[in-house]
């Protein structure tokens, strides 16, 4: 290990462009999150049957949509990145998905609700997927029809008080896991029929990894300054060369939630 090896790695994870690209700071190959027991699609797959409207919240660059194939006739996803908005054009225009440009749902964590509701008419769709999206459990109601499902898979706060911790920081708070969210549907009339949660070994595999997950995710940690955390960040790099990798925690949860009938 040199001072020259830590300097290359800290400036690559720096120099990642994770606002064009979201995502792009986790390098595919040398961050990797631990493997869950499930599969999206096979979550979800079943509520979809019979299903003829559909809404995917946050959709991303639409690949996760696009594996739930055979859609419903009508689809709708929707996106608050302008960035991810051309891939997603170019994902699903081919597939019939109408994308629309809107805000999201404030994070399930902020207290309250202080957004616009989704530009989407009452009782418009049988299915509402949501993956890694926040959401506001009222207007997830207000969307489905009568016994219309709700189907998410999110990421617990575990996961990133894991990477806080790496960095000497104090849990972020507050909790996100799978109870508060089960909780906060039923606040809004969702009876949630079934549900998991996981926690397992995420590890990156070099201080670029991390420093890049870490700017991909800045919502998580506010406080984070290359130069301040320098020695910090040296450490780790040194513990990621004697024992093959830096390891935190992967925490994800999903459920599958009705509206009443």
């Amino acid at each position: 290990m040199t001072s020259a090896d830590f300097a290359t790695l800290l400036a690559e994870g720096m120099a990642l462009d994770v606002e064009a690209h979201w995502g792009a700071g986790f390098l595919a190959g040398r961050y990797l999150p631990g493997e869950v027991s499930w599969c999206w699609p096979d979550v979800v797959r079943p509520r979809l049957a019979g299903a003829s409207r559909l809404l995917d919240m946050g959709t991303g660059e639409g690949s996760a949509l696009l594996s739930l194939a055979p859609l419903p006739p009508f689809t709708v996803a929707y996106e608050a990145w302008w960035a991810t908005t051309p891939a997603a054009t170019a994902t699903l225009r081919p597939a019939g998905v109408h994308l629309v440009v809107c805000l999201g749902s404030d994070e399930n964590t902020a207290g309250s609700q202080t957004g616009p509701a989704l530009p989407f008419a009452d009782a418009s769709f049988d299915v509402v997927t949501n993956r890694h999206e926040a959401f506001d459990p009222g207007d997830v109601r207000r969307l489905l029809r009568f016994g219309g499902a709700f189907v998410t898979q999110q990421v617990g706060s575990d996961e990133a008080d894991s990477v806080r911790a790496l960095l000497g920081l104090a849990p972020q708070g507050p909790v996100w896991d799978l109870e508060v969210a089960c909780a906060q549907l039923a606040s809004a009339g969702l009876a949630v029929e079934r549900r998991h949660e996981e926690r397992v070994t995420a590890r990156f595999g070099d201080i670029a990894a991390l420093v890049g997950y870490v700017r991909s995710t800045p919502w998580s940690f506010p406080e984070f300054d290359p130069v301040a955390m320098r020695a910090r960040l040296e450490a780790l790099h040194g513990r990621c060369r004697r024992e093959g990798s830096i390891d935190a925690v992967t925490h994800r949860f999903w459920l599958a939630a009705r509206a009443p009938r």
